[in-house]
């Protein structure tokens, strides 16, 4: 136990060094979290884009065999926020989320410390 506190006592003696080994990592990871919103980000968008292409060439043949009341359109105006628009924002905000941790991942580095410090 004595030889663990000794061990403590030393690093907290040097903070420089766990800090810059830390603080290296947070920039590594928020490079990592970039490319990752990125490319989740663009997958979302384009999966929301081929459902809509489907959900046009859908309704189409529905228009040309049975018609649409107004049940039918209620329906696929609430399917098309649910399953296009709301992922497509969430898409967008993910890209530029991405996009910003990109160009600067330094200040999500500082942001991670900042939020861990703070208990957020």
């Amino acid at each position: 136990m004595g030889k663990a506190i000794e061990y403590i006592d030393k690093l907290a003696a040097k903070p420089g060094v766990a800090a810059e080994h830390i603080y290296g990592v947070l920039v590594k990871q928020a490079i990592a979290n970039g490319v990752a919103n990125v490319l989740i980000g663009a997958l979302v968008i384009a999966a929301a884009i081929l459902l809509s292409a489907y959900t046009v060439r859908f309704v189409k043949k529905r228009l040309k065999t049975h018609g649409m009341d107004g049940v039918d359109l209620f329906v696929l105006i609430i399917f098309c926020l649910v399953f296009i628009v709301l992922p497509v924002f969430g898409g967008i905000a993910s890209v530029a989320d991405g996009i910003t941790a990109l160009v600067n991942p330094e200040y999500y580095a500082i942001k991670e410390i900042l939020d861990t410090i703070g208990g957020k």
